[in-house]
């Protein structure tokens, strides 16, 4: 009887331990699907894709059929509200945290923390980096800048803009691309850096200024890069990744950050809330946050696999390759992400209604300042008093970083006619009228002698 009861224990005992100490792999029933949608390049996603499905077949025992869909980032998250809880994908990968978080407020998200979640930084240069709660989580880190073609620069004599003040540059009039914030959450976080660096005020009279120096924007934030790397432009505003992607291929493609205000923000991916694939989501995800993900993510071969557009981290303490920069020297803004995300609509339309669609408006404008400016410099260097003048100017010029360009061409037009000859103006015009006066008296004086 003690051997039974011995053994009827022993078989409960083993019953209870045995599946804790089993790879989870075996207890968890994958989905042989994954849907992702996403802003990323080609470049990223195909990696992934070959990658996780090796992954999966090795170490998950599963098969498993990764597709993706591109949107942009706006629209990635205009898809998670619409499907509200009943979404089409697994998936949102790629894209600021501002929109993330957004999403996770309005519960679109499913809350999961990665097995390697411990090894995310909290933050990042004052930026969460991860969801307190897992409801999105940061896989790398996207700086922002300006990538341009050497050989284009060379052709027309352009130098290498390595700060914001470059850009205004006339120089560069034509020469620069960029997309627009309401279309990029990169450009968007570009307008960003701008506006919290400068200040709100000065930031938009900035942002207004170097639109006139912009030749062309963008359907898309990869089509500015694409754009560069062709000649097309000499300069484009992107995420960091696409110039390392361009070094990497073999353009003559080079990207700066601004040395005057630089921001490296964590670009995120979640699982999105009620999704069809939940439990090989949750696989997909430790595995872009694994160390061997992120060596993937960085352009580090793995499983035969090697991404052509590489990412700097989000995991501290990786070796980076020397194609990626050491961003924790720059010179980084303070960075209000709830300032930010509490005006990003905002944002993303005064910039569409007041520079995009006002471009020529806006050029026109700036025109009239500048042919004011040298009517001005001109006439003060032949001595006339032009101090009403360039109050007026730079009324103009007030009124043109405020988005009236109407009122700032009229006042600039109005401002070359204020130039005065210098004083003492009353002196002078004595002098004229005695000299008058008595050139009109020889006059009389000699026709009186005439007439006798």
């Amino acid at each position: 009887m003690k051997k039974i009861i011995a053994l009827f224990l022993a078989l409960t005992i083993a019953t209870l331990i045995i599946p804790s100490v089993l790879p989870v792999n075996a207890q968890v029933a994958y989905e042989p699907e994954l849907i992702i949608i996403s802003p990323h390049a080609k470049p990223i996603l195909d990696s992934f894709k070959t990658a996780f499905e090796a992954y999966a077949k090795d170490v998950l025992k599963t098969t498993v059929k990764v597709s993706y869909s591109v949107y942009s980032s706006e629209d990635c998250y205009k898809l998670t509200k619409e499907w509200a809880g009943k979404p089409k994908a697994d998936i949102w990968w790629g894209g600021g945290i501002d929109l993330f978080a957004t999403a996770a407020k309005e519960r679109l998200l499913l809350a999961y923390k990665c097995k390697d979640w411990d090894k995310i930084p909290k933050d990042w240069f004052g930026l969460p980096a991860k969801d307190a709660d897992g409801y999105w989580t940061g896989y790398a880190l996207s700086g922002f800048g300006f990538a341009y073609n050497l050989d284009y620069l060379k052709k027309y004599g352009l130098a290498e803009p390595t700060k914001w003040s470059d850009l205004l540059n006339p120089a560069y009039r034509g020469h620069i691309v960029m997309c627009t914030p309401k279309r990029s959450s990169s450009t968007h976080m570009l307008i960003e850096i701008v506006l919290q660096g400068m200040g709100a005020e000065p930031g938009w009279a900035y942002l207004r200024e170097m639109a006139v120096n912009v030749g062309l924007f963008t359907a898309r934030s990869h089509d500015v890069i694409d754009d560069v790397n062709k000649g097309e432009h000499g300069v484009g505003l992107v995420v960091d990744y696409y110039g390392f992607e361009s070094t990497v291929a073999g353009y003559p493609v080079k990207l700066n950050y601004p040395g005057d205000y630089a921001l490296a923000n964590p670009d995120s991916i979640a699982i999105i809330g009620g999704c069809p694939h939940p439990e090989i989501a949750k696989a997909f995800l430790d595995y872009v946050l694994s160390e061997e993900g992120q060596k993937i993510s960085m352009g580090i071969e793995q499983r035969g696999v090697k991404c052509s557009s590489p990412r700097l981290p989000i995991r501290p303490g990786l070796s980076l390759p020397s194609y990626l920069p050491d961003v924790t020297k720059l010179k980084m803004i303070t960075y209000n992400s709830t300032l930010a995300t509490a005006r990003w609509g905002d944002v993303n339309t005064i910039y569409e209604d007041t520079i995009e669609k006002k471009q020529t408006e806006l050029r026109d404008a700036w025109g009239s300042i500048e042919v004011a400016r040298t009517t001005l410099e001109g006439l003060k260097a032949k001595g006339y008093a032009v101090e009403e003048g360039l109050s007026k100017l730079a009324a103009a010029e007030a009124s043109f970083g405020k988005g009236d360009y109407a009122k700032a061409k009229s006042e600039a037009e109005a401002a070359s006619g204020l130039a005065k000859w210098p004083p003492p103006y009353g002196l002078l015009a004595t002098v004229d009228v005695i000299l008058l006066i008595i050139i009109l008296g020889a006059y009389y004086l000699y026709g009186k002698r005439s007439e006798t």
